[in-house]
């Protein structure tokens, strides 16, 4: 089956890499018809005209499709909502990929495969598109918000944050915990703050919190639970460090009233993420207009260059305007 696949990756490869652009860049009616043409391999071979095309489409190609198929690969970030259907290329570009496949398929025997090892090879074939569509899609995109300098840095950064949960999966933990440590950077620029992946447990590292100044064990939480107050806080405040739990704005109220029932609402300080990061950065520029927007942008490039060095996934980075 692994001969199998690599014989028509090694086809494949050249026919998806003659469809880059001249800057490099993949369209992703490319990487549909890619997704789509392996699964049809899974119920027909050779693939023909009624196997795939209905009209001048692919057929069922959607964005609900290609999201389902990405799913089961374990990617589950926001994919083009089209999903390819509502461009004429994505056929053309299946019709020559069937024509691939079935000429590599015809001389590697796939027609005698049965149905469980066509399957095992569409899930190879798919799986080698689904790491393209990481590579030259999600790999290029960058988060995009609102970013205006004329309003409060805690807009921004509830902006960023709202554009991380409709992006999906882990982006709004990790743009939250990486907006922190950017703001801790500055705010503290002699303290070696940590730089981990979002993915990073603490007690991997063997630190307090996400973050530790002096004494304070910084948590950063998009969904605050008990766990982080019965279990972290507590073990914090036995070990001499004052947490701080950071959590979004809509959340304060609910963590305020875990710390409560914990017996540690003296002891455990709730903030919003928005005001930790948004005043800090206000109160480091000074609450000067000018330097704020200096500030800002300070922010987004020290974020940046925290993605590059923890996270694998780059389109965690943020998109920055030109206006700052």
């Amino acid at each position: 089956m692994n001969s199998a696949a690599t014989a028509m990756i090694e086809k494949i490869e050249p026919w998806y890499e003659d469809r880059r652009s001249k800057k490099g860049s993949i369209d992703s009616n490319v990487m549909c018809a890619g997704l789509y043409i392996t699964e049809f391999l899974v119920s027909a071979f050779p693939l023909t005209h009624a196997d795939y095309k209905a009209d001048s489409q692919v057929k069922g190609a959607s964005g609900a499709k290609a999201k389902t198929l990405l799913a089961d690969h374990g990617e589950t970030r926001q994919f083009t909502s089209e999903g390819g259907r509502t461009s004429r290329l994505t056929i053309k570009h299946a019709e020559t990929l069937a024509e691939i496949v079935n000429g590599v398929g015809e001389e590697v025997g796939v027609e005698g495969y049965t149905p469980l090892e066509r399957k095992v090879l569409a899930h190879l074939l798919q799986a080698w598109f689904v790491a393209r569509i990481q590579d030259d899609y999600f790999g290029k995109q960058k988060v995009s918000a609102e970013i205006d300098p004329s309003f409060s840095v805690r807009t921004t950064v509830a902006n960023l944050l709202e554009a991380g949960r409709e992006r999906g999966g882990n982006t709004a933990g990790a743009i939250a915990q990486h907006l922190v440590g950017a703001k801790l950077q500055i705010r503290f620029p002699d303290v070696d703050i940590n730089v981990e992946s979002y993915t990073t447990a603490d007690v991997q590292t063997g630190r307090a919190g996400d973050y530790e100044v002096g004494d304070t064990a910084i948590h950063v939480t998009m969904s605050p639970g008990e766990k982080v107050f019965k279990e972290r806080c507590a073990n914090n405040i036995k070990n001499g460090f004052r947490p701080r739990v950071l959590v979004p704005e809509g959340s304060v109220l609910a963590a305020s009233q875990l710390a409560f029932v914990a017996g540690l609402h003296k002891q455990v300080a709730v903030q919003s993420i928005e005001d930790f990061v948004g005043t800090n950065i206000e109160e480091v520029a000074g609450f000067a207009q000018t330097e704020i927007k200096a500030q800002l942008r300070k922010l987004l490039e020290v974020y940046n260059e925290r993605i590059d060095v923890a996270e694998a996934d780059k389109s965690l980075k943020i998109e920055i305007p030109t206006n700052l």
